[in-house]
């Protein structure tokens, strides 16, 4: 694993260089970094899955069609650079799933635990220092207080991956000055989340939670009031930065963005899935093509935000209803391994939840298109795949693991091969579409790939003026 962890990061520096020169892309690009070394440290992990055959016949079936998607599509390169990046965050979430079996779970999730307290903090700090850069300037600008995530959205989209598992760090951390610092961060995770006004919230949490009381009541009551604890403490806080604000800036105590579902704007949303109704109704068996939404839309979002509508757009009707088929198996058995448990932990119940959630988030947000979602996607799709399903993974030992091995390593080192050659080539396309002769950017902070989403979608450069 050394040698090939070397071999791969003196690769992707020496080839493409330290960082591209757009903001968005150094997320995208040390994502694709940390993937590929996440992929290297699994050739050493002396564990396998064991697919049944009905889950391997589906996946076969469902990999099948994506390739007849792929090969359909009239931008080829944009739809194999959508379909590599699925494959890719698919074996990374495997990748994570056979760590914590070799690794233990009580090492596993004891690190977990830390590194989700200790980045949800760290984003509270952030928030919170652009809150003060806002209030200095005289005025309440999202765009300031929210400047480092983008969007407003980003920054929630984050929570909704990580807001209900902090129930199960506090109960199942062993430190009470861990339990104390574990409490601050939820309350300020909980009171930032009210005070950004994100309306999807409203929706995707208290649907998770409602999913998680109606399949597991009563296996596990002590996390719905560890979760109902950490909720009041985040109203306070939300209340305290109401009235200080409100005391300091001279304005209403609920001021902008107020979190309501009665909020006349769609924030431009029912434009964007009409649009992507349209593109299916066009192709509606293999679509318009991976990616080629930010191609055929006026509009600078590059995804519908909204999952079903993404599928059907861009994959059409095969591969939605395979999609959904999965999920909704997926959905069933894991309501029944709750169910006919007599104790449920509560790491299952903030898995569960979460899973739910981050689904129902993503009829109305893109949840899967920016960078640091997707690397929060891994981590915990990958934990709640062991978790749910620890009997599906066992050691590897003798020849088995030295051909598995073998055969792992020709893959990855083809697979990222073709990552690298790619990289390369997107960042000098990209250059050339978004640079100007004069040296202008030209860049519309619509990301769905790198800094733009219509990054290879030259024709929409021409007709609508990004050149």
């Amino acid at each position: 694993m050394s040698l090939l962890l070397c071999v791969w990061v003196a690769s992707f520096f020496g080839y493409l260089g330290w960082k591209p020169g757009f903001a968005y892309n150094a997320q995208r690009y040390f994502e694709i970094f940390l993937l590929g070394c996440l992929m290297c440290a699994g050739s050493m992990l002396p564990v396998r899955f064991r697919w049944t055959h009905f889950w391997a016949r589906l996946c076969i079936v469902l990999l099948f069609v994506m390739a007849l998607v792929v090969g359909a599509a009239e931008n080829r390169w944009l739809a194999v650079r959508e379909g590599l990046q699925y494959l890719g965050l698919f074996a990374a979430i495997l990748v994570v799933a056979k760590a914590r079996h070799h690794a233990g779970d009580y090492s596993f999730d004891r690190a977990a635990y830390i590194g989700l307290t200790l980045f949800c903090f760290g984003c509270s700090l952030i928030v919170l220092e652009g809150l003060v850069l806002s209030i200095s300037v005289g005025q309440l600008d999202p765009r300031i207080v929210f400047g480092a995530f983008v969007n407003v959205r980003i920054f929630a989209e984050l929570q909704f991956l990580t807001l209900l598992l902090l129930p199960a760090v506090w109960l199942q951390i062993d430190s009470v000055a861990w339990r104390r610092f574990v409490f601050l961060t939820a309350i300020l995770w909980w009171g930032l989340l009210l005070f950004s006004g994100t309306r999807s919230a409203l929706v995707a949490l208290p649907f998770g939670l409602l999913v998680l009381g109606l399949s597991g009541w009563g296996k596990n009551p002590i996390w719905f009031r560890v979760l109902a604890g950490q909720f009041i403490g985040g109203v306070v806080v939300f209340l305290g930065l109401r009235v200080a604000i409100a005391l300091m800036l001279d304005e209403s105590l609920w001021g902008k963005g107020s979190m309501s579902l009665a909020r006349a704007s769609s924030s431009g949303r029912l434009d964007m899935w009409m649009d992507s109704w349209a593109h299916f109704l066009e192709h509606p068996w293999f679509g318009n093509g991976p990616g080629a939404f930010a191609c055929f839309t006026s509009g600078l979002p590059a995804s519908p935000h909204n999952l079903i509508f993404l599928l059907l757009s861009e994959w059409g009707m095969l591969v939605t209803l395979l999609s959904l088929g999965l999920a909704l198996v997926l959905f069933i058995l894991l309501v029944r391994r709750l169910r006919s448990a007599k104790e449920v932990g509560p790491l299952q119940f903030s898995l569960f939840a979460t899973l739910v959630a981050v689904f129902t988030a993503s009829m109305m947000e893109g949840m899967i298109v920016a960078p640091l979602q997707q690397m929060l996607i891994v981590l915990i799709f990958g934990w709640a795949w062991h978790v749910f399903s620890p009997e599906s993974f066992a050691p590897l030992i003798g020849k088995a693991l030295r051909s598995y091995r073998v055969r792992y390593v020709v893959v990855l080192v083809t697979f990222l091969g073709i990552v690298l050659w790619g990289v390369k080539a997107d960042l000098s396309l990209q250059k050339t579409l978004l640079v100007s002769p004069d040296g202008v950017v030209n860049l519309s902070y619509g990301p769905r790939f790198w800094a733009d989403g219509h990054d290879h979608c030259t024709a929409w450069h021409i007709r609508y003026g990004a050149q």
